[in-house]
């Protein structure tokens, strides 16, 4: 009866408002905590340094703290202010270029096991120093702020991508490589392309035409718009959709290629109108020409790194399954001839003679 009775008060403890050794925190006033909605991780002489910024307060208020991990870190931040700093909002975790080049192993486990990070929160690459730029970015607002809004256009300009940690864990751990949007480390916080990791170290950008391959191979092209020339016409062309197929190709029973094809459909934006089927013809192999070439950057940068960051290997297992202990025994592309090829079709949705 006395053990019944000892297993009660224990299962009732979480509910008395006590903290048990750790069971649960102590609880705040709302009143009295600081919501932190950015935070940056840079390499320091100590270990890590980290800048933690609000988004939500009418004056942003940026904090810094090192230590030798980012969870001392954030500890040392709590005694610095009046408030509690809540991580439970971070949706913005900013890692810097020198902590990129290290390894950011540390910064995904840290995401993945303290109680108040969440694995939905968005990655960034910070060409530059994550702290500085969320200072920067403070005066003029905050980097919460401009983030978000880079989020809410990357799916207008083709340019950027969103990562959560989530996404980038599951990718090192299936292909061994993975990739993050990347951003100037000045205040504007622009796109700048993406950062390639390898194990989980910086190994590589993307950026220009391969940014845009990397975007186009992974079908985030919801309003790409490209100018095309044709003998005598030019057409704006909206890019409004693209799927991936990745296919083996086989010497023997060796692999030796990967066969990748993105079938791209596209509007016409601006332009004279094309009734002649001839030159819609030579838009699409002009639109294609140009398709393939942003494909064949991002692949060529996959084969020199020999990282499989667009994951080919898995998709092409997806093809073919009865060959999937090969296609997912290896994770690089070392020795493999990559391939791309672009099917455009151009609907002809609006026509000046009707």
């Amino acid at each position: 009866m006395k053990k019944c009775l000892l297993c009660l008060l224990v299962l009732c403890l979480p509910l008395t408002g006590c903290r048990y050794a750790g069971v649960l925190p102590y609880g705040r006033e709302i009143e009295d905590m600081e919501l932190i909605r950015t935070l940056g991780v840079d390499e320091a002489p100590a270990g890590v340094v980290i800048t933690a910024s609000g988004g939500d307060q009418e004056e942003t208020r940026v904090v810094e703290g090192e230590a030798d991990t980012i969870s001392a870190a954030v500890l040392a931040l709590q005694g610095g202010g009046d408030s509690y700093l809540y991580f439970g909002h971070v949706t913005q975790l900013l890692v810097g270029e020198g902590l990129a080049a290290q390894g950011v192993g540390p910064t995904l486990d840290y995401a993945l096991r303290d109680v108040e990070m969440r694995l939905e929160t968005t990655l960034y690459l910070v060409r530059g120093r994550a702290g500085a730029a969320i200072q920067e970015a403070a005066e003029e607002g905050s980097a919460t702020e401009r983030l978000e809004a880079l989020a809410a256009d990357a799916g207008l300009t083709a340019a950027s991508m969103p990562r959560t940690a989530k996404d980038v864990l599951a990718d090192l751990d299936r292909q061994g490589a993975s990739f993050l949007p990347a951003v100037t480390g000045d205040g504007g916080l622009s796109a700048a392309g993406y950062g390639i990791l390898k194990g989980d170290a910086l190994a590589g950008w993307a950026q220009g035409d391969a940014a845009l391959g990397v975007n186009l191979i992974f079908g985030k092209v919801d309003a790409d718009v490209i100018t095309v020339t044709a003998g005598d016409t030019t057409a704006a062309l909206r890019v409004v959709g693209a799927k991936t197929d990745v296919r083996p190709r086989w010497d023997g029973g060796r692999l030796s290629g990967l066969d990748v094809t993105c079938r791209v459909e596209a509007n016409i934006a601006e332009g004279a109108p094309m009734p002649h089927e001839a030159t819609l013809a030579a838009l699409t192999r002009a639109l294609e020409k140009l398709e393939e070439g942003r494909m064949e950057q991002a692949l060529a940068l996959a084969a020199s790194l020999d990282a499989d960051y667009l994951a080919l290997r898995p998709a092409a297992a997806l093809a073919a399954p009865w060959r999937k202990s090969v296609l997912l025994g290896e994770q690089g592309l070392a020795g493999l001839e990559l391939t791309a090829r672009a099917e455009v079709t151009i609907q002809r949705s609006y026509h000046a003679d009707g």
